[in-house]
């Protein structure tokens, strides 16, 4: 959990960077790391990973800022209506056992940020050396190595979860014929009754004088 938990507090601060200093940044950090492990005590569960995820993630979702955010801001000395400011639109942070991964806007591109290697999955990590704060802040982050696609309506959701959606498979449907064509088919199929039952009438014939013939 702690692993996970500075992933998260560090990538917040490095989107914090330019607008806080150096002293209550860190004081922030330690602060958020704190009341995370706090909330998180009794909702972390690394043989359910998925259990949870709602209450885990931290969002600054439709003008609202996470408690979380607002109790490490207090206990850091920061104004709540500055770091809310600071802080980007419509912005999600989901911290799971094993992974830490964001979204910016309601229909954004999902971001790993963090996955263990361990749990024999395939793992993509943004460079931290990187600096994708800029775009971020500006609502369109720019795309690193590993995306999920796809549009979560509600912040909650954690992405981790779209790999316990049973795959649907694709049904195709034929329309039925339109009225013209059924008309087609019909007079195509009486023509070939009226052709059948003709030949069939010339082969009787033919038999009948055969057997008078005889």
């Amino acid at each position: 959990m702690h692993i996970e938990i500075v992933q998260a507090a560090e990538f917040l601060c490095r989107l914090l960077q330019t607008k806080l200093d150096p002293d209550p940044l860190s004081k922030f950090k330690d602060r958020l790391i704190e009341v995370l492990k706090s909330r998180y005590a009794d909702h972390w569960d690394t043989t359910q990973p998925y259990r949870g995820n709602a209450y885990r993630a931290i969002s600054n979702f439709s003008g609202v800022m996470d408690d979380a955010l607002l109790a490490a801001a207090k206990n850091a000395d920061i104004d709540a209506k500055l770091l809310h400011s600071y802080l980007p639109r419509d912005f999600v942070l989901w911290i799971d056992p094993f992974s830490v991964a964001y979204r910016v806007g309601d229909h954004g591109n999902i971001m790993t940020l963090f996955e263990d290697r361990s749990r024999g999955r395939i793992t993509f990590k943004v460079d931290p050396a990187s600096n994708h704060t800029e775009s971020i802040m500006n609502g369109s982050p720019a795309l690193p190595t590993s995306v999920i696609n796809g549009a979560f309506k509600s912040p909650v959701n954690s992405p981790r979860l779209a790999h316990l959606q049973p795959r649907s498979n694709a049904v195709r449907i034929t329309p039925p014929n339109s009225p013209e064509k059924n008309d087609l088919t019909t007079k195509k199929s009486r023509g070939q009754s009226q052709t059948s039952q003709q030949q069939t009438g010339a082969q009787e014939q033919q038999s009948q004088q055969l057997v008078l013939a005889n």
